[in-house]
């Protein structure tokens, strides 16, 4: 007689590094069932690997640091705090805007609230397109997609500079998955001057770069892709970025000179109480953007 196979000792064969969807009770993480979740009643349920090597997993032990709980009304997101685990939820008519990034395995998802605070996931980057589905499925509850989307005239990919393959392929493929974008501005990568004379005097022999970014819009959103780090001494190659804004909820966007550097302006985003900041080239970099963003 073949003995059933339990839930836990299933979750510690299968470990592994990837972000997981959840369709079913027993295939939440033991942590996190007390919380009553029915994956059946969600948009989409994750649950979150901890950042640990197999061989290191062993039976009982709680293998996952998160649980994402995609609903009708909220997001929420269940966090391993040792044996416990703490719950934090956005109402999804409070979300001001998602951030994700990933620098080789660093994988980074942060969804802003309108009252300035926001719920953050690390998760490895081998995930990126689970992370992805999540991603569009919160957008769909904030700007749902029209039945008819109105393409736009092919544009140019936007040229940047010979380290910036990974942006341009992601304007790429993001053109392509959804014909209606358009290119609101490319601002290039720049070596930057620091206003300070004594970082100026270090930075000779090992200067900054301000790295691109690509603004893309359409009726719903404003979507930029850049780098984790907007300034970086040696570049940052090795990063993609992309933070996405619902423009029916931007509430202002300002310009002002960056104090720690000449001729950059930092373009502010206002989603209720959240800002985000946007680092380029002062002159007709910023006031491209600040025009094709504002309300």
């Amino acid at each position: 007689m073949t003995r059933p196979v339990d839930p836990d000792e299933q979750e510690y064969v299968e470990f592994g590094p990837w972000v997981t969807e959840v369709r079913t009770f027993e295939e939440i993480p033991r942590l996190f069932r007390s919380a009553g979740i029915d994956p059946r009643e969600q948009r989409l349920v994750l649950k979150v690997p901890r950042d640990i090597e197999r061989r290191n997993v062993g039976p009982g032990m709680h293998l996952y640091d998160y649980l994402v709980v995609l609903g009708f009304a909220e997001l929420t997101v269940l966090q391993r705090s040792g044996e416990r685990f703490q719950t934090r939820s956005i109402p999804i008519d409070q979300i001001a805007a998602v951030q994700d990034s990933v620098r080789l395995l660093d994988g980074r998802l942060t969804v802003h609230a309108l009252d300035g605070s926001n719920v953050q996931v690390a998760y490895n980057g081998s995930a990126t397109d689970t992370v992805r589905k999540l991603v569009d499925q919160i957008r769909e509850t904030y700007a749902p997609r029209p039945q008819a989307m109105t393409a736009v005239p092919q544009q140019a990919i936007p040229a940047l500079g010979r380290g910036d393959v990974g942006l341009a392929t992601e304007v790429r493929r993001l053109m392509q998955a959804e014909p209606q974008l358009r290119v609101l501005h490319t601002a290039p990568g720049v070596t930057v001057t620091p206003a300070s004379a004594v970082e100026r005097f270090y930075r000779r022999l090992q200067p900054l770069t301000l790295h691109p970014l690509v603004a893309l819009q359409d009726e719903r959103e404003i979507q930029v892709i850049h780098r984790r780090d907007w300034c970086t001494p040696a570049g940052d190659e090795i990063s993609l970025a992309r933070t996405l804004v619902p423009r029916s909820r931007i509430t202002q966007v300002m310009g002002r000179p960056w104090e720690r550097f000449r001729g950059v302006h930092v373009i502010t985003v206002h989603v209720g109480q959240t800002q985000l900041d946007f680092p380029v080239q002062a002159g007709p970099q910023s006031t491209a953007i600040l025009a094709g963003i504002r309300p």
